[in-house]
């Protein structure tokens, strides 16, 4: 047994111990029995030349640090400075520390307050509208976070450091620009594309273009940002009401990943743009590089959100596997990229969906995406790209589906077909989407003269969703419990073992 492998074996060992004890309490007896027992089966297998016993040694070791790893940093986040005054009314002041989450109605504040450790989200009206790196006051009286329909908000908000939250106070503005200067002008350079797209395209194209591109749904719901007023009252009416409907067709149709910037829509855009770029005729080591630069300059463009970095740490590593020809080895740097960003924040793991997504994303990709490539031969074999882009991204939509239906408890029955359907225009929407925006945030001339083929994808895109959604029995409510989850991805571990194990014969005979 090779020392990568046993490093691997302790690196998935930590990922287990902090999963372990995100769900159950063990005394500590056990505890330093455990320890005890790791310490001796290291000791006597390097003392006997025993590798399976150190390597056993390591593994146990592994377990045990993971969960003390993460009952330490929950213990700090039940224990926090801010968790500890909620129920109080207090004077705040801070900086706004991310760009604030519009919706129709209101805004999502992040304050970072000054003297206190820990964060406060602040739900606000929805104006005046204020901006990351604004410094603003206001008393309020803050509350912890309550959970709702079985969702542990209090916990998926502690993950980022966020113990408190204010009702709409009566916030006073002091003064702007408090912020990061890099990451405030990331934040403008959003907006500017945001403002471009808007007068390109028309509603509701305009507002799924910007959430498939920027990770922006805020437009989604009633696009009041991007109604266009030279269009007359009746045309914003109706394009509000199309906007309106159109989440929640997304939703049902099973296409809601394409337009959120989750874990699993990173790491399919990481899959599918090189495929893409190697149709248009370049090099494979240009096409995986050129494909390296996007995602970041993606998740950079859209404010370097946790979630989306972590999902991009994921993407990355398997084109950075390519590019090394040792495409064998993703679901090793996979395993190690995840232990370090668990053992960096070990909430994620149980609380933040999205670093789950991107995790089960890339395990399916690597794993599912050739043998569905091989079933896809019924496909056109030209462009190629489209056989390889779909495999896929329904290769990450199996091996994601049993934690979507467990978290929202329903099932999109035709979203595997409308997905057959809609992949093959999504590298060519967001490559061909950021060129527009680019060209249109310089000049409105040269987003116009780029308009025709993107509103054609989009509509497209939208003519799938409107059908799919419409179905009889389109959304079905199937919730299943943590052990029908537990025994899914037994059985896609399984599967996936028997797939490797195959290809490994393969390469041998």
């Amino acid at each position: 047994m090779v020392i990568a492998q046993i490093f691997l074996y302790g690196c998935l060992a930590v990922l287990a111990g902090v999963g372990a004890a995100s769900l159950i309490e063990i005394s500590q007896f056990l505890f330093w029995f455990g320890a005890a027992f790791a310490a001796f089966l290291f000791v006597s297998g390097v003392l006997l030349k025993k590798q399976l016993a150190v390597a056993a040694g390591i593994t146990l070791a592994g377990f045990i640090l993971g969960f003390v790893r993460f009952e330490t940093v929950w213990r700090c986040a039940q224990n926090n400075q801010m968790a500890a005054i909620n129920g109080t009314t207090i004077q705040v002041s801070g900086r706004i520390a991310n760009d604030p989450v519009l919706t129709e109605s209101s805004q999502q504040i992040v304050l970072q307050p000054n003297g206190l450790d820990g964060k406060i989200l602040v739900i606000a009206p929805r104006y005046p509208e204020y901006r990351y790196g604004d410094q603003i006051r206001f008393p309020a009286l803050l509350e912890t976070p309550q959970s709702f329909s079985g969702f542990d908000y209090r916990n998926y908000l502690a993950k980022d450091g966020i113990y408190s939250m204010a009702r709409y106070p009566k916030i006073e503005f002091v003064f702007g620009g408090n912020g990061n200067l890099v990451y405030g002008g990331l934040l403008r350079i959003k907006q500017k594309l945001k403002e471009g797209i808007g007068r390109s395209l028309p509603s509701p194209h305009d507002s799924l273009l910007i959430a498939i591109l920027l990770g922006d749904q805020s437009g989604l719901p009633g696009c009041p940002s991007f109604a266009k007023a030279s269009e007359g009252k009746s045309a914003n009416i109706e394009a509000e009401t199309n906007c309106m409907k159109l989440k929640e067709k997304l939703n049902i149709a099973g296409l809601r990943h394409l337009a959120a910037v989750s874990g699993t829509h990173i790491t399919i855009m990481a899959g599918i743009i090189a495929p893409f770029l190697l149709w248009l005729g370049w090099w494979r080591q240009k096409a995986l590089w050129a494909a390296l630069v996007f995602i970041w300059m993606f998740i950079a463009m859209i404010g370097m959100p946790a979630s989306a970095v972590r999902a991009g740490i994921m993407g990355g590593l398997m084109i950075v596997a390519q590019i090394l020809g040792r495409p064998g080895d993703v679901l090793r740097l996979v395993a190690i990229a995840a232990t370090f960003m668990v053992w960096l924040n070990p909430l994620v793991l149980r609380f933040d969906i999205g670093f789950q997504l991107s995790f089960l994303a890339v395990l399916g990709m690597a794993v599912f995406a050739r043998p569905i490539q091989a079933k896809l031969d019924f496909l056109p074999k030209k462009p190629e790209f489209i056989r390889e882009a779909l495999a896929i991204a329904l290769a990450a939509q199996i091996f994601t589906l049993p934690l979507l239906v467990y978290d929202f408890g329903y099932i999109s029955p035709y979203g595997l077909f409308a997905n057959v359907l809609a992949e093959p225009v999504v590298p060519f929407i967001t490559i061909y989407g950021f060129i527009l925006a680019v060209a249109a945030a310089i000049s409105s001339a040269l987003g116009g003269l780029l308009f025709f083929p993107m509103w054609l994808a989009l509509s497209y895109l939208l003519v799938i969703t409107n059908i799919f959604s419409q179905l009889p029995g389109a959304k079905l409510i199937f919730g299943i419990d943590f052990l029908w989850l537990a025994i899914s991805y037994f059985i896609l571990g399984f599967i996936a073992g028997q797939i490797k194990n195959k290809e490994k014969l393969d390469s041998l005979g």
